[in-house]
């Protein structure tokens, strides 16, 4: 646990919009954790508690913040902010996912009356700007991410306008470059793409774009608000095949009704050691230190088919 606290005076409104200067601290070496900064307002200033972490949400759990977990619902099931995945069933199997509510926070100093802020690009933001963002625990401190911050602060709604945010020993977002620890391997149809980035979904397009090959991956982080759990970093294209989803549908006017046939082609994802992967490529990380890991994938083009009746001639829905 961190027991350095770094205190810094609260200063006059004119200083918000002064040039920012960082601090060493958090210039981390990439095989260990970055270090991230909570800032919380005290006693008339504001008071940064530093954590180390791939995520927000491991750094604050590593910090000496006063602060408590919250929680929230989804899909039925109560999900805590303490935890990165939870488990659910389905069809008698147990499944895996992300939690979207990843870094849910219910109190800081004993207070739940805060909104929370990020630090990026100069400026402070509060993260509800960030397509309606409720939760810190996915930001990251890495240059190539879209929600990436070293910084975040807890600014209390009770403290009399204007309130600024320290601009001075911030700690530093981590640039990504294109050296070992960053260098993911693509297997793909008999080709060999390599790519750099702080997780593998960044990295699958810019080995893409190294060798000039068409693709698309989803790289949307939020998804209505909340994590995209699902999606973030799934592959759809690689060169010219891409995902694709064919129906045949037929009305038996014996018994008025359908029967649909649904093709899906996707790429199925595997990691080094050939095994389907659990998880999207945006959640796993070339880092070692990152929850989830992985530097070499698979990713093979497969279809499979699933079938259902509908009541009435539905065959008008089918193109």
């Amino acid at each position: 646990m961190k027991t350095t606290k770094i205190m810094v005076a609260l200063v006059m409104v004119a200083c918000v919009f002064a040039t920012a200067v960082y601090a060493d601290a958090s210039d981390a070496d990439p095989a260990s954790a970055p270090e991230m900064y909570f800032w919380a307002y005290e006693n008339g200033q504001w008071v940064a508690y530093p954590g180390s972490g791939y995520y927000a949400g491991e750094a604050i759990a590593d910090s000496d913040l006063n602060f408590t977990w919250g929680s929230d619902t989804y899909y039925g099931t109560t999900l805590s902010g303490a935890d990165f995945t939870y488990q659910y069933q389905s069809g008698g199997v147990t499944y895996t996912n992300i939690n979207p509510f990843y870094g849910k926070i219910a109190t800081v100093n004993n207070s739940s009356d805060f909104t929370i802020y990020r630090y990026a690009n100069g400026n402070w933001n509060p993260i509800s700007s960030d397509s309606g963002l409720s939760v810190m625990g996915f930001y990251r401190p890495y240059s190539d991410y879209n929600l990436q911050t070293a910084n975040i602060a807890f600014v209390p709604n009770d403290v009399v306008s204007p309130n600024p945010l320290p601009t001075t020993g911030l700690a530093t977002v981590e640039t990504v470059t294109a050296t070992s620890d960053y260098e993911v391997t693509f297997n793909v149809n008999d080709q060999t793409y390599v790519g750099y980035g702080s997780d593998c979904a960044i990295a699958f397009k810019d080995a893409m774009i190294r060798n000039g090959v068409p693709y698309t991956v989803n790289l949307n982080v939020i998804s209505n608000g909340v994590i995209n759990n699902s999606y973030y970093g799934e592959v759809t294209q690689i060169g010219n095949q891409a995902k694709t989803t064919t129906y045949n549908a037929v009305y038996n006017s014996n018994t008025n009704t359908t029967s649909v046939t649904a093709t899906y082609g996707y790429f199925a994802l595997y990691d080094a050691n050939e095994t389907m992967s659990n998880f999207m490529l945006g959640f796993i990380s070339p880092l070692s230190f990152a929850p989830l890991t992985g530097n070499e994938f698979y990713l093979e083009y497969d279809d499979f088919t699933y079938s259902w009746t509908e009541a009435g001639n539905t065959t008008g829905n089918y193109p």
